[in-house]
Parts: C-alpha cells; structure tokens; sequence
C-alpha cells in the first residue's frame, strides 16, 4: 500500500528547498492573505502603502512565521529542519510582522495595536499549542486566520470598523471555520490512520477503496474552496481599480 503524503499539496523533492516550500502551506498562505485582500478591496479608502504592508505582514507573520512554529509541534509536515532553525524562521518572521504593525501604529493609529496584539499573540499560542492548548480550537482558528486578518485590512485603511465589515467578518470565520473541519479530516487520513484497502458493508460485502479515494472529495473541496477565494478577492481588488 502507498503511504500518503502528508499533505495534499507537499512536494515530495529531498532538498531544503522543498522542505521551506512546504512549510509555507502555499494553497492555505494563499487562503488567508485572500483575506487581507477582500479586507482591502471593501474598505471605503484604500491607501496603497499600508495594503501593501499589512500584506507583507500577514504573509511573514501567519504564511511563514505561524506554519514554521507549527512545524515544531510533532513535526507534522515530516520535514527535515531542526526545531532550533524551525524556532528561529519562525520568530523571526513573526518578529518582522509585529514591527510593520507597531510602525503603522505609531504613524497611523494606535488603534492598529490591538489587532497586532491579539494576532501575535493566537499566532504563538495556538501553533505551539501553549496554556494546555485552550487557544488550540476552531474558534480560535477561526478568528487568527480569517476574521481577524480581514479586519486588520479593512481598519488600516478605513481607520474604522462599519456594521458591513463586522458581518463580512463573520462571513470570513465561518469559511475558515468550514476550512479546518475539512482539513482536519485530510488529516487524519494522511497522519494518523493506517493505509485502507476496502471496506465492509453490512450486508457482509467488502468493496476495494484506498485512503486517497476516501479522502478525495475533501481534498477536491479544500482545492476548488482556494481558487474560490482567491478568485474572489483578485475580483474584487479589480472592482477598485
């Protein structure tokens, strides 16, 4: 039987390259700063500099910083960088996102502080599963990588949070929320469970299937949900220019 790899869109190469690559999780970084991009694209203002800054910042903060803390979490992604380097990728990259954000509140608004705060802060608690891993839950997730990265987008701009914002936000939790139901279950298929080879009906047939059939129609799912976004989010960003 063929072992899965451990996730859908890992590259399979043994090099270090191939290894970064993965811990970028380049379908779901995809996702998320989709996000920050509908966040900009609604906003009644948008100030070219501080959309692309708040960008960056997501993309080193949450892309790079957030997934490569997550790495040292049991190895998920079976890749062969040392946790110290792992450690240092890591907080390095969260630490570039924190100053771009703490610039933008002391030359925009300090009201810009919370959400680094609050983003920082789920960033390293929820991916190194801190406090016996009470911030490591749906909701949490649900609000570090969509409500609270499409809000920062919006209010850095906007300099304001309106009724519409606030209901797309919760749109945008519920999606995320719909993203890690799905991808906890590609999980654990690829993880944790055994190679499957068929199954038993009740009625004492076995019919042949593999895990990857098993977990296909997830995994097509997460695959069409992430051009969705992305293709609404490029849509709307045009809509504005």
């Amino acid at each position: 039987m063929t072992t899965l790899k451990p996730a859908w869109y890992s590259r399979n190469g043994n090099n270090i390259l191939s290894d970064f690559i993965n811990l970028l999780h380049p379908p779901y970084t995809l996702w998320h700063l989709s996000y920050v991009l509908i966040g900009i694209a609604i906003s009644p203002i948008i100030n070219v500099d501080r959309s692309v800054a708040v960008i960056v910042a997501f993309f080193f903060g949450l892309g790079i910083g957030a997934h490569a803390l997550d790495e040292t979490m049991g190895n998920p992604l079976r890749t062969r960088v040392s946790k110290n380097l792992l450690y240092a990728v890591g907080f390095t990259s969260l630490g570039i996102a924190i100053l771009i954000g703490l610039y933008y509140t002391l030359t925009v608004s300090f009201l810009i502080l919370p959400f680094v705060i609050a983003e920082s802060f789920f960033a390293v608690a929820y991916n190194l599963e801190m406090f016996k891993r009470k911030f490591h839950t749906d909701l949490v997730f649900a609000l570090s990588w969509g409500a609270i990265p499409f809000l920062t987008a919006y209010f850095v701009n906007a300099l304001s949070i309106s009724p519409a914002a606030v209901l797309m936000a919760c749109g945008i939790g519920i999606l995320t929320y719909v993203q890690r139901t799905l991808s906890t279950q590609a999980r654990l298929f690829r993880r944790k469970m055994k190679p499957v080879s068929s199954l038993n009906l009740e009625n004492g047939e076995s019919i042949p299937v593999t895990s990857q059939e098993l977990i296909s129609p997830v995994e097509r799912s997460l695959k069409a949900l992430t051009i969705m976004i992305f293709v609404i989010s490029l849509a709307l960003i045009l809509s504005r220019i």
